[in-house]
This record gives C-alpha cells, sequence and structure tokens, in this order.
C-alpha cells in the first residue's frame, strides 16, 4: 500500500498502536518492500518512540516497556494518521 502523503527521516507523527492509544513517534529509517532483494513484507518505517508519556501509555495498556526506554518500533504506512509539530 503506497503512502498518500510523504514523510522524511525524522519527522514527528501521531500512529494508531495495535495496543489501542494512538502514540507520537518519530520516524528513521524508510522501508519499501518493492525494493528489496527478496520482495517480501510491508511498506513502513522504522521510529523511535522519544516520549516517556507515550511509552507509559503502551506500558497501561500491557506492552512490556520499561519507564525510561526509548523503544525502537515497526510503523506500517497505513497505521500514520498525521504529522505533528
Amino acid at each position: 500500500m503506497k503512502s498518500k502523503k510523504r514523510y522524511t527521516n525524522n519527522d514527528r507523527v501521531l500512529v494508531k498502536s495495535f495496543a489501542g492509544p494512538d502514540i507520537r513517534v518519530v520516524l528513521k529509517t524508510r522501508y519499501i518492500a518493492s525494493e528489496t532483494k527478496h520482495k517480501l513484507g510491508v511498506d513502513g518505517w522504522e521510529a523511535v518512540i522519544e516520549d516517556p508519556c507515550e511509552v507509559d501509555k503502551l506500558c497501561s495498556r500491557g506492552v512490556p516497556y520499561k519507564k525510561g526506554q526509548k523503544p525502537k518500533v515497526w510503523v506500517f504506512d497505513h497505521h500514520i494518521i498525521k504529522k505533528c509539530n
């Protein structure tokens, strides 16, 4: 699935998580499945949750992160809601 909007590295975006709450992440590395050797998977981004409040939201929903951690996460293109400032 192609993203309708263009995002770049270090953009801060709001995404829908599988755990429930919408969280803000910073996009780091783009992955495009059709450009890989095996042509497997889906398009998306490697991202980092930098705000501790966002990590706490996920912890309260049962995601096993620790306080103070800045976890790397995978973001599907279709889970991006909008760009944040």
